[in-house]
C-alpha cells in the first residue's frame, strides 16, 4: 500500500510538472504570438523614430512607387517650417463621464481658418530665415509576396537592393481581398521592430505635403508631452487624424461587399483610407491583437471599428484630408490628396495645384466637403459643409 501511494504521489508531482510546463508553453506562446503574425523578421529597428510612413503597394506598381520617392516622401527632411503656434494646436479634454471631448463644426471651421492664415504668413519671404530640423522618419512600402511569380520577385528584390524601402511580407497573398490582413500584418512587423511615435498610414495613390503636416503633428506632440500632467488619472489622448464617415452605407455588391458586418446599420465611424494618422499605442493595439480581431473587406473601415470602444482614442476629423474614393474639389489647404496619378504627383510636387480640373465636366459631381459633428447621431454627422 505504500508503495503504490509513494506511486500515485509521484505521478501526481510528474503529472503536475508536465501539465505547468504545458500551461507555460501555452500561455508564453499566446503572448508571443502577435509577434509572428506578419513573419517578418530581418528589420532594423530605429529607436527614436518619429513618424512612420505605411505605404500599401501592389507588387507590380513599381512606377507608383518611384513617383512618390521623387516627389513628397523627400518633403520631410530637412523640415523647414516655424513650428505651428501653441495657441493654435487643440488638445481635447475628457468631461464628466470621462470621455474625450471633441471640436464640432464651429471650432473645425475656425481651425481651419487659422490654418490658412498662417499658411499665408510662412510662405512669405520672412519665413525664409527659420532654422532647418530634423526629424526622424522613415517609410516602407507594404508588399505581400506568398505565391508570388519568380520574375515579378526577381524586379522586387532589384528594387529593394536599389531603395531599401520594400516591405515583404512573406504570409499574405497580395491581393485586394486581403488588403485588411495586409495592413495588420504591416503594422505588427512595424511595431515589433521599430520605435516610433506616430504611423500615417497611406495608398499608393496619395500624394502628402509632407512638410506641412509633419510640422503640425510636431508642434501637436510638443504641446501634448508639455501638457501630459493636466490628464492626471486619464490616459492621455491617443491621436487618430483623418476625414471622417459616420454615415457610410454598408456595402452589398462589388468588390467592398461586406457579409461579415452585422454590428450595425451603417459602418462605424472610421477615418477614410486614402490617410489618416494613428499614435504609437493604438498601433500597438491592433499589432498585439491582430489574431484576435476581425477582418473586414476595407481596412479603414476595420481600424474605425476596432478602435470603436476607447474613451482615449482622439478622432481628429480634418477636412483638409481629401481621401476618399474620389477626389473633392481642389483646395490649398489640403494636406492629404488621394486618387492622383504619377503626372499628378509631379504636378502637385512643383506647385500646380489643380491640373488635373481643367475642362473636367464632372467637376460638379465631386463630393462636398463637410465638417463632422460629433455631438449628433452618426447618421447626421455630416451635413455641415465647408464654405
Amino acid at each position: 500500500m505504500r508503495r503504490m501511494n509513494n506511486l500515485v504521489t509521484l505521478f501526481t508531482a510528474m503529472f503536475a510538472f508536465f501539465f505547468g510546463s504545458f500551461l507555460t508553453t501555452l500561455l508564453t506562446s499566446v503572448d508571443k504570438c502577435p509577434a509572428h503574425k506578419s513573419g517578418v523578421t530581418k528589420l532594423e529597428p530605429h529607436p527614436e523614430l518619429f513618424l512612420m510612413i505605411l505605404v500599401l503597394s501592389a507588387p507590380q506598381y513599381e512606377e507608383k512607387r518611384l513617383s512618390l520617392r521623387n516627389t513628397w516622401l523627400r518633403l520631410g527632411q530637412p523640415l523647414g517650417l516655424p513650428y505651428y503656434p501653441e495657441d493654435f494646436i487643440y488638445l481635447p479634454t475628457y468631461n464628466k463621464r470621462g470621455h474625450l471631448e471633441r471640436e464640432g463644426p464651429s471650432e473645425q471651421a475656425n481651425r481651419l481658418r487659422v490654418y490658412v492664415d498662417w499658411l499665408d504668413s510662412v510662405q512669405s519671404p520672412k519665413s525664409s530665415d527659420v532654422p532647418k530640423r530634423n526629424i526622424k522618419i522613415k517609410h516602407f512600402f507594404a508588399i505581400g509576396t506568398l505565391g508570388i511569380h519568380p520574375n515579378l520577385r526577381a524586379n522586387l528584390d532589384k528594387e529593394q537592393a536599389q531603395f531599401q524601402d520594400l516591405l515583404f511580407l512573406p504570409r499574405l497573398v497580395d491581393v485586394y481581398a486581403n488588403l485588411t490582413e495586409k495592413l495588420l500584418h504591416s503594422i505588427d512587423a512595424l511595431i515589433h521592430h521599430y520605435n516610433f511615435t506616430y504611423l500615417l498610414k497611406v495608398d499608393d495613390d496619395t500624394y502628402v505635403k509632407l512638410d506641412y503636416l509633419l510640422n503640425e503633428l510636431v508642434s501637436y506632440d510638443r504641446k501634448l508631452i508639455r501638457k501630459a500632467r493636466d490628464y492626471r488619472g486619464d490616459p492621455l489622448p491617443a491621436l487618430y487624424w483623418g476625414y471622417f464617415n459616420g454615415r457610410a452605407n454598408i456595402k452589398t455588391k462589388g468588390q467592398w461587399s461586406e457579409s461579415n458586418y452585422y454590428l450595425a446599420q451603417r459602418y462605424i465611424t472610421y477615418a477614410l483610407g486614402g490617410g489618416y494618422v494613428l499614435g504609437r499605442m493604438l498601433c500597438e493595439f491592433i499589432g498585439n491583437n491582430s489574431h484576435h480581431l476581425s477582418s473586414y473587406v476595407s481596412e479603414d473601415i476595420s481600424v474605425g471599428t476596432w478602435l470603436a470602444a476607447f474613451r482615449h482614442v482622439y478622432r481628429r476629423h480634418d477636412p483638409r484630408f481629401d481621401t476618399g474614393y474620389m477626389s473633392r474639389k481642389c483646395r490649398a489647404h489640403h494636406l492629404v490628396l488621394h486618387k492622383r496619378n504619377e503626372t499628378l504627383m509631379r504636378d502637385l510636387y512643383n506647385g500646380k495645384l489643380c491640373t488635373f480640373e481643367a475642362g473636367n465636366e464632372i467637376y460638379l459631381k465631386r463630393p462636398t466637403e463637410y465638417y463632422y459633428d460629433w455631438r449628433k447621431t452618426a447618421d447626421k454627422c455630416c451635413d455641415s459643409l465647408v464654405a
